[in-house]
């Protein structure tokens, strides 16, 4: 079976600290992974430096036979791999829809709300719900 993921010697830092210090380990295609350790083990660190979420990394991560490091983010997304943080980072006062229009406010470029919803149609079904009335799934949609 060849590897969807393949991980090896991976280092990774924020800022000055030295959070990874040489990961290994492979995913095959359809296989299901999980990530164990006690709080402060790495577990999120090593899934931000495979989305290159990290200040800096060295080693290899590889998806599909092509190397990572070194690409930007959105890059790296469009090869298969994603994250999907736990925290929410919503305003909870704020209806669905007003917390899908704050993001091109701050930074333009971001997809469209026709994009948005076409790709979460339970987020235009709740549009005007509030932030805290939307399931945990919604919410990480959000």
């Amino acid at each position: 079976m060849s590897a969807f993921l393949e991980i090896k010697d991976l280092h990774a830092w924020y800022g000055e600290s030295h959070v990874l210090h040489g990961v290994n380990f492979r995913v095959d295609e359809g296989e299901v992974v999980t990530l164990l350790g006690r709080n402060g083990a790495g577990r999120t660190s090593t899934l931000r430096a495979i989305m290159g979420l990290t200040g800096s990394r060295k080693g290899s991560i590889r998806v599909l036979g092509a190397e990572t490091i070194g690409l930007p983010t959105h890059r790296i997304a469009r090869l298969g791999i994603g994250y999907c943080p736990e925290e929410r980072g919503i305003f909870a006062s704020l209806s669905a829809h007003e917390n899908l229009l704050l993001p091109p406010t701050l930074k333009p470029g971001g997809m469209a709300l026709e994009q948005i919803h076409a790709m979460f149609p339970n987020l235009r079904e709740r549009a005007a719900s509030q932030g805290t009335r939307l399931s945990g799934g919604e919410q990480q949609m959000l």
